[in-house]
């Protein structure tokens, strides 16, 4: 019997994008979302190797434009690099931010905008968990109950559609984000784009005695329309196991603390970060994650996409692609359910098979780098790293670095 109904909860990147492939597939579908207006986007995301997997959901046509209309600089032109505290470039590699293949740095708002394309979203429906009855799985919602053939959660980290079935179970982890975001001038920028035209990272001095380091990342968020004006956002980020426990709890102090942490930088990073205008409000957190549990159980009729299903750090650049991984994964089942070529419930079950374990793999790669960058680098590793650059320079399609860098999906 073919599906009348999929119900996708949350609309971000993940909820969309399964939106859109189940539009191009012919499946009808549903998606809520919990705000009502534009959500709060952050800094901008790293696109790579979901591209071939989004054009399945967008089609072709569509994305023909994603270049000129989500990245963060209106172009193609992205790069990933590394520097020391010095402002020595480590390692850049072309792409974003993976060493081998093709990316754009997207901005988040724009991207959205362009996920939604097409797609009409209830706003303002506040999820608050799932129940199962004999006529199919219900959503429980500020808006009423909401029944359907299927439900799929990609209502992020905190899923209520995940925390209602197995429970919350996300992990904090030791790595402490401090972050803002401000506007520099295109001559500013300019030395920038020296290291990269869109993000890099710098590595803070690995000291005798010392078990962690600070880092600072930087990346391009967007680009007035009169190219004078670039948004970015910095983020200082430590395990603070190691280094930096006790964290301030005001703007004054976390602005303080932000200035000594980077009062050995190189400049332009050091600017960067001490000369943010005392009115940008800075933000601080604790980096989470949610590792995909086996013993998950939807009964065939609840899934979950995106952060729902794996939630991981950012140190790999991967989170968004995995959950357009996961839309296609899911979207190729849930077809061949609708067609009648096996149940709903053996759709399901052979999409999680495979998302599970993508997703703790994925996660737990992305923690184990999100550890080492923030224990410093020894000079071996960045001479090491230096030699491998410099071959990027030449290709970039270097088998080995898959040792160096092991592929999550």
């Amino acid at each position: 019997m073919p599906l009348s109904s999929v119900l996708i909860v949350g609309a971000g990147p993940a909820g969309l994008s399964l939106a859109q492939y189940l539009k191009t597939h012919g499946i009808p579908y549903r998606i809520v979302e919990k705000s009502n207006g534009d959500r709060l986007q952050g800094y901008s995301v790293s696109l790579h190797f979901a591209f071939e997997h989004l054009t399945k959901a967008m089609g072709e046509e569509k994305m023909k434009s994603i270049v000129e209309k989500t990245s963060v600089n209106y172009r193609d032109e992205t790069a990933f690099a590394t520097v020391d505290h010095l402002g020595n470039p480590v390692m850049k590699s072309n792409g974003s931010p993976t060493l081998i293949g093709y990316g754009i740095r997207a901005n988040r708002s724009r991207l959205r905008k362009f996920l939604l394309d097409g797609i009409d979203v209830e706003m303002d429906v506040d999820a608050t968990g799932v129940v199962f009855t004999d006529d199919g799985p219900v959503l429980k919602t500020n808006k009423g109950d909401m029944l359907a053939d299927v439900i799929v959660g990609a209502d992020g980290l905190h899923s209520a559609v995940r925390t209602s079935v197995i429970g919350d179970k996300v992990e904090e982890t030791n790595i402490v984000n401090l972050s803002t975001s401000r506007n520099i001038s295109a001559e500013e920028h300019a030395e920038f784009i020296k290291y990269s035209p869109t993000h890099a990272m710098m590595y803070g001095e690995k000291k005798d005695g010392q078990e962690g380091v600070v880092n600072l990342f930087y990346g391009v968020n967007d680009i007035s329309p009169d190219k004078k004006t670039v948004n970015v956002r910095w983020v200082l980020s430590w395990d603070k196991t190691a280094i930096y426990k006790d964290i301030p709890d005001t703007q004054d102090g976390l602005r303080k603390l932000a200035n000594e942490m980077t009062e050995e930088f190189a400049d332009p990073f050091k600017s960067l970060v001490q000369d943010t205008d005392p009115s940008e409000k800075y933000w601080v957190g604790m980096i989470s994650q949610y590792m995909p549990d086996p013993s998950w159980n939807g009964e065939g009729q609840i899934t979950l996409v995106g952060d729902a299903m794996h939630a991981m750090t950012p140190y790999r650049g991967e989170g968004l692609n995995h959950a357009i991984l996961d839309v296609t994964r899911l979207g190729e089942q849930l077809v061949k359910a609708h067609q009648g070529e096996q149940t709903t419930a053996e759709a399901i079950a052979i999409y999680e098979e495979e998302a599970i374990v993508r997703g703790r793999k994925a996660v737990q790669a992305s923690l184990d780098m999100a550890t080492s960058v923030h224990r410093g680098f020894t000079w071996p590793f960045v001479i090491l790293a230096r030699s491998i650059s410099f071959m990027l320079n030449f290709t970039q399609n270097i088998p080995f670095l898959e040792f160096f860098f092991p592929k999550t999906h």
